[in-house]
């Protein structure tokens, strides 16, 4: 009785301590992203899946929309990090599609469009690569008086995993 509680105190401390150090490539280059200018004007690949809980149209043709970068385990919770990439919008390579028409749509009317033209779902798991600008760098928030990271990711190729 007592070798079994001792290991299930190991795996329950080896769990705690996998779910407090763990973070994949991506999550950590999110964080990286939204806390440093190291990787302004590089190439940047993440692996996530796109979301639409806004989509905004940023005129010629472009679409601002949520990227969510995510750890592998289930049980790592609070680790995803969403960012905003700029897509293209319409019908053709690495764009998205709203089917319908109106204001109101459900992600089942949004398609995705790879790197080679097939249509994706919001479900699928993609490789997103695009070039990273900081659009204020060097530059002061006006609220926290902190350095201001905002940024642009453009250029987008989407790859499904």
């Amino acid at each position: 009785m007592k070798t079994i509680k001792t290991i299930l105190s190991l795996a329950l401390v080896v769990l705690v301590l996998l779910a407090i150090f763990y973070n994949n490539g991506s999550v950590r280059l999110a964080k990286e992203i939204e806390t440093s200018y190291d990787n302004d004007g590089k190439t940047i690949e993440l692996e996530g899946r796109l979301n639409t809980p806004f989509l905004t149209r940023t005129g010629g043709g472009t679409t601002n929309m949520e990227f969510e970068v995510y750890n592998d385990f289930i049980i790592i919770l609070n680790g995803n990090k969403k960012l905003t990439v700029t897509m293209n919008y319409g019908e053709g390579k690495n764009s998205i599609l709203i089917n319908g028409e109106g204001r109101k749509f459900e992600s089942k009317d949004v398609i995705v469009f790879d790197k080679g033209g097939n249509k994706l779902t919001l479900s699928d798991k993609v490789k997103l690569t695009g070039l990273l600008k900081y659009t204020k760098k060097g530059e002061k928030n006006e609220i926290s008086g902190k350095e201001d990271y905002t940024y642009n990711i453009t250029n987008v190729v989407i790859e499904k995993i």
